[in-house]
Protein backbone atom coordinates (compact mmCIF):
# COMPACT_ATOMS: atom_id res chain seq x y z
CA UNK A 1 0.00 0.00 0.00
CA UNK A 2 2.90 2.37 0.78
CA UNK A 3 4.42 2.10 -2.74
CA UNK A 4 1.06 2.92 -4.32
CA UNK A 5 0.60 5.91 -2.03
CA UNK A 6 4.16 7.10 -2.77
CA UNK A 7 3.57 6.76 -6.50
CA UNK A 8 0.32 8.73 -6.35
CA UNK A 9 1.98 11.38 -4.17
CA UNK A 10 4.83 11.75 -6.67
CA UNK A 11 2.38 11.89 -9.55
CA UNK A 12 0.55 14.78 -7.92
CA UNK A 13 3.65 16.97 -8.02
CA UNK A 14 5.01 16.19 -11.50
CA UNK A 15 5.36 19.25 -13.68
CA UNK A 16 5.10 19.18 -17.46
CA UNK A 17 8.29 18.59 -19.44
CA UNK A 18 7.66 21.23 -22.16
CA UNK A 19 9.19 18.89 -24.74
CA UNK A 20 8.15 18.05 -28.28
CA UNK A 21 7.77 14.33 -28.76
CA UNK A 22 6.58 14.33 -32.37
CA UNK A 23 4.22 11.99 -34.17
CA UNK A 24 6.76 9.16 -34.28
CA UNK A 25 6.49 8.49 -30.57
CA UNK A 26 2.69 8.44 -30.72
CA UNK A 27 2.68 6.05 -33.65
CA UNK A 28 5.22 3.85 -31.90
CA UNK A 29 3.10 3.70 -28.77
CA UNK A 30 -0.04 2.92 -30.80
CA UNK A 31 1.80 0.21 -32.73
CA UNK A 32 3.16 -1.31 -29.54
CA UNK A 33 -0.22 -1.33 -27.82
CA UNK A 34 -1.93 -2.86 -30.87
CA UNK A 35 0.83 -5.46 -31.16
CA UNK A 36 0.46 -6.48 -27.52
CA UNK A 37 -3.35 -6.60 -27.74
CA UNK A 38 -3.36 -8.69 -30.94
CA UNK A 39 -0.68 -11.05 -29.63
CA UNK A 40 -2.71 -11.64 -26.46
CA UNK A 41 -5.85 -12.30 -28.52
CA UNK A 42 -3.92 -14.67 -30.76
CA UNK A 43 -2.53 -16.49 -27.73
CA UNK A 44 -6.02 -16.91 -26.28
CA UNK A 45 -7.32 -18.13 -29.64
CA UNK A 46 -4.43 -20.57 -29.94
CA UNK A 47 -5.14 -21.99 -26.50
CA UNK A 48 -8.83 -22.56 -27.21
CA UNK A 49 -8.64 -23.43 -30.93
CA UNK A 50 -7.52 -27.06 -30.63
CA UNK A 51 -10.21 -28.09 -28.15
CA UNK A 52 -12.87 -26.28 -30.20
CA UNK A 53 -11.62 -27.85 -33.41
CA UNK A 54 -11.61 -31.26 -31.79
CA UNK A 55 -15.11 -30.77 -30.40
CA UNK A 56 -16.43 -29.68 -33.78
CA UNK A 57 -14.86 -32.68 -35.50
CA UNK A 58 -16.41 -35.03 -32.97
CA UNK A 59 -19.76 -33.38 -33.61
CA UNK A 60 -19.37 -33.87 -37.35
CA UNK A 61 -18.44 -37.50 -36.86
CA UNK A 62 -21.52 -38.07 -34.72
CA UNK A 63 -23.76 -36.52 -37.37
CA UNK A 64 -22.15 -38.61 -40.11
CA UNK A 65 -22.48 -41.74 -37.97
CA UNK A 66 -26.18 -41.03 -37.39
CA UNK A 67 -26.73 -40.52 -41.13
CA UNK A 68 -24.92 -43.78 -41.92
CA UNK A 69 -26.96 -45.64 -39.30
CA UNK A 70 -30.21 -44.25 -40.69
CA UNK A 71 -29.17 -45.21 -44.22
CA UNK A 72 -28.25 -48.73 -43.14
CA UNK A 73 -31.54 -49.14 -41.29
CA UNK A 74 -33.52 -48.02 -44.34
CA UNK A 75 -31.61 -50.44 -46.56
CA UNK A 76 -32.19 -53.28 -44.11
CA UNK A 77 -35.89 -52.45 -43.94
CA UNK A 78 -36.09 -52.42 -47.75
CA UNK A 79 -34.40 -55.85 -47.93
CA UNK A 80 -36.72 -57.37 -45.32
CA UNK A 81 -39.98 -56.27 -46.93
CA UNK A 82 -41.69 -58.98 -48.93
CA UNK A 83 -42.31 -58.40 -52.62
CA UNK A 84 -45.93 -57.75 -53.51
CA UNK A 85 -45.87 -59.86 -56.68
Amino acid sequence: MKPVFAFLWALAFISSAHAYTGPGLGLGVIGTVLGVVFSLLLAILAIFWYPLKRALKIGKKNIEAEEDTAEQESQAAAENTPDSR
